[in-house]
């Protein structure tokens, strides 16, 4: 209101009179001016971290910003990709420096709108650096930390008490007001004093087979993990020190790892063998022995006590106490997402697991007492919305590490926790910062490492051809979920590791990106008119949902508002139809009932349940129209829907199906298998059933997703996969603790 005041012509004669105040014109701080540097329709606030497009912010990681800030910096000049390293990765910094820097800028390019080949911004100088070739408007400011003004403030002389009133009473009070001062300043003292931040010191890599991990404990000695060794999960373990690893035998086809004993004479694991809900819980004695069954639940996760006298088990939403061997098991809460991943605190008061919220796939940090009281989230508002997991306690049960996603990285963070009660409230710290994704921290005994995974997710295409074999396709693109054209002419793929949606032509030309990279995309799926592409999507705020874009760009829009899933949309062969699940009926661990699989009406907007289809997922329309193919939720048996009597019958079953793909005469379905002893590409012909093997994929290291390995087909019906060349170990990481 002061504002509209001061512009309003018929109060400028009284603008002197408000002096003290404000102004009669609008300041203009000349320091803040010169922190925003413009050049085209962008401009680059220094001060507040900022890139606008046309005064539209727009997001920019932190590495690209301030690799964008130090060319403006100099326009002109080259800037080297030394003095690059120099700025934005320190020398003790772990990180593959070029993949990193060429990451970065490809994604200062994208947001810029630039085109390497042809710059209007960005210049680049082969193997020297980078050059600022745009026009700059304005001055050109120093890249320098910028502070807040300091503030001050006086009471006006009218309002100051009088040194004289009451001095006999103020002078007799003096001592106990003294002592008052002297208490809260102690306790401002304490509370406000800044202490030094925890921080890693430096990386050791402890395994070196480039396998995929998962779960990591230890006994002070070794590091116990789950691996995937061929297309089976089993337990290895290494050396603390790293070295070669070696497998734990078990009767198990496939097996997950939860927890260590207190003394270390035996490990929580679980077998499983598909995508069921829940596993049963077993201990492992150690260094060998057979496995005993934990009583009779069906877990997601587990803990034993410090004393080694209790476990704890995630099934579903509930968590369950009882006896160290499963006996006499109590429901401690139910929560309202789906549990995992309990922890006791060291002296075992406390418990804390991460809490899934299936509609958006939210990943929270709860914590309750031992006795399933005091229920409450642990970080409550610091990610909005929350995308942490997988804590744990140091020894001293001083610092809480976990995981966190944020700024598209999973990264490893420490939480400390409350030194004494007059102590601020702590504030999680960042430990590691890429470009690798560091995932699943685990403190060693002594508490001065960490060990944890980091990964920098890469796949390469390969077709398989009868008679050639396995063969690199698409000039080793790292991809995957590649969807042709009803033509053959084009194709919709995602990128990895950024799992943003492009199109392109087969050849490669015309590429184009549809997605933004704050949301995941996969399974995406042309219409017959090759005008829209539909796909699944998941962002922060939102667990998979069906999306439809056009395949020439644009926005991009939910096919069904409100929905809470959306998995698998694929079209009918007529375009004017789209089947999909409506509820996460194939994920492992959750205990999710729905509408299952249904028909959304293009035209009318409708959605229609197909009756039969629950509890199944993964659906498929033939090309021609007369089926559509679907799997169990436990992925063990193809599913048939005849459209013309709308009657499921059971295809095939007693395998580990994954990802079908009906071939363009709609003659056969053909699928790939996992968590097999032969793993194996498969076909089976709809006339009569009839089912060939047609490749062995035992030894053939594929990528891993969060849906599993992906396989599909290209226009003349040859097998497509993606070849794992990632980097993923388990890295000890040394740490300075205040």
């Amino acid at each position: 209101m002061l504002g509209m005041v001061i512009d309003s012509p018929h109060h400028r004669g009284d603008l002197k009179s408000l002096a003290p105040i404000c102004m009669s014109e609008p300041a203009i701080n000349p320091r803040a001016e010169q922190n925003v540097v413009r050049f085209g329709v962008f401009e680059l606030d220094l001060r507040a971290a900022e890139l606008r497009k046309s005064g539209v912010r727009l997001k920019l990681q932190e590495q690209p910003f301030q690799i964008l800030a130090m060319l403006l910096e100099r326009p002109g000049e080259i800037i080297t990709r030394e003095d690059l390293q120099k700025r934005l990765w320190p020398e003790d910094t772990f990180v593959d420096f070029d993949l990193s820097l060429n990451s970065a800028v490809k994604k200062l390019r994208q947001t810029l709108g630039d085109d390497s080949e042809n710059p209007r911004f960005i210049e680049t100088l082969y193997r020297r650096g980078y050059r600022f070739i745009g026009q700059i408007h304005g001055p050109t400011p120093a890249v320098e930390s910028v502070r807040a003004p300091a503030t001050s403030s006086s009471l006006p002389a009218s309002v100051k008490p009088s040194p004289t009133a009451h001095r006999g009473k103020h002078l007799r009070a003096l001592p106990w007001a003294i002592l008052g001062l002297l208490a809260v300043a102690a306790a401002l003292f304490v509370w406000t004093r800044p202490s030094p931040l925890p921080q890693v010191t430096g990386y050791t890599q402890i395994t070196h087979d480039g396998a995929f991990k998962g779960g990591i404990v230890t006994d002070g000695e070794r590091l116990y993990f789950q691996e995937l060794q061929g297309d089976h999960f089993v337990i290895a373990q290494v050396a603390v020190t790293g070295g070669e690893t070696s497998i734990l035998e078990t009767p198990f086809k496939n097996v997950g790892i939860g927890d260590i004993a207190p003394d270390g004479s035996a490990l929580l694991i679980a077998s499983f063998e598909d995508t069921a809900k829940g596993s049963p819980i077993w201990s492992l004695p150690l260094p060998t022995g057979s496995p005993r069954r934990l009583g009779d639940l069906l877990a997601y996760g587990g803990t034993w006590s410090p004393d080694g006298s209790e476990l704890v088990s995630a099934s579903g939403s509930d968590l369950y106490v009882a006896k160290s061997n499963g006996s006499e098991p109590k429901k401690l809460a139910t929560l309202s997402g789906t549990a995992s991943n309990p922890r006791f605190s060291p002296d075992g008061r406390r418990l804390r697991f991460d809490v899934v919220d299936t509609r958006n796939g939210s990943s929270a940090l709860w914590e309750m007492n031992h006795d399933g009281t005091g229920l409450h989230p642990l970080l409550p508002g610091w990610n909005t919305p929350p995308q942490e997991c997988c804590g744990n306690w140091t020894p001293d049960g001083k610092y809480y590490l976990f995981q966190n996603f944020r700024n598209g990285r999973d990264s490893v963070w420490v939480l400390p926790e409350r030194a004494h009660w007059l102590a601020a409230r702590p504030a999680p710290v960042q430990l590691t910062n890429g470009p690798l994704a560091f995932t699943l921290p685990v403190p060693s005994r002594d508490g001065k490492k960490i060990y944890a995974f980091g990964a920098q997710p890469r796949g390469e295409l390969v077709r398989y051809d009868a008679k050639s074999g396995f063969a690199a396709y698409w000039g080793g693109v790292s991809a995957t979920d590649l969807a042709f054209s009803s033509d053959g002419e084009w194709v919709a793929y995602l990128s990895v590791p950024e799992r943003t949606l492009w199109r392109s032509k087969v050849d490669g030309s015309q590429k184009l990106q549809l997605t933004e990279e704050s949301m995941q995309a996969a399974v995406p799926r042309w219409s017959p008119d090759k005008q829209q592409i539909a796909f699944m999507g998941r962002t922060m705020n939102k667990n998979w949902r069906a999306y439809l874009v056009s395949s020439n760009g644009g926005a991009v829009r939910e096919l069904i508002p409100g929905a809470e899933a959306g998995f698998d949309p694929g079209w009918s062969p007529d375009g004017k139809s789209i089947v999909l699940t409506l509820n996460d009926a194939g994920a492992p661990g959750l205990n999710i009932e729905g509408p299952g699989i249904a028909i959304f009406d293009v035209k009318t907007q409708k959605t229609f349940p197909i009756p039969g289809g629950q509890q199944l997922f993964s659906p498929r329309w033939s090309p021609d129209g007369k089926y559509i193919a679907a799997l169990t939720d436990d992925s063990g048996r193809l599913m048939l829907l005849d459209c013309s009597t709308q009657r499921w019958s059971e295809l095939l079953a007693a395998m580990p199906f994954g990802y079908p793909s009906w071939s363009h005469d709609s003659q056969y379905i053909y699928f790939d298998t996992t968590f097999t002893d032969e793993p194996a590409l498969f076909r089976v012909r709809i006339s009569d059933r009839k089912l060939e093997r047609l490749a062995s994929l035992k030894g053939v290291h594929r990528l891993w997703g969060d849906l599993g390995p992906w396989t599909g087909l290209t226009p003349d019906d040859s097998f497509l996969l993606v070849r794992d060349t990632s980097s993923q170990e388990i890295y000890a990481l040394d740490w300075q603790r205040p």
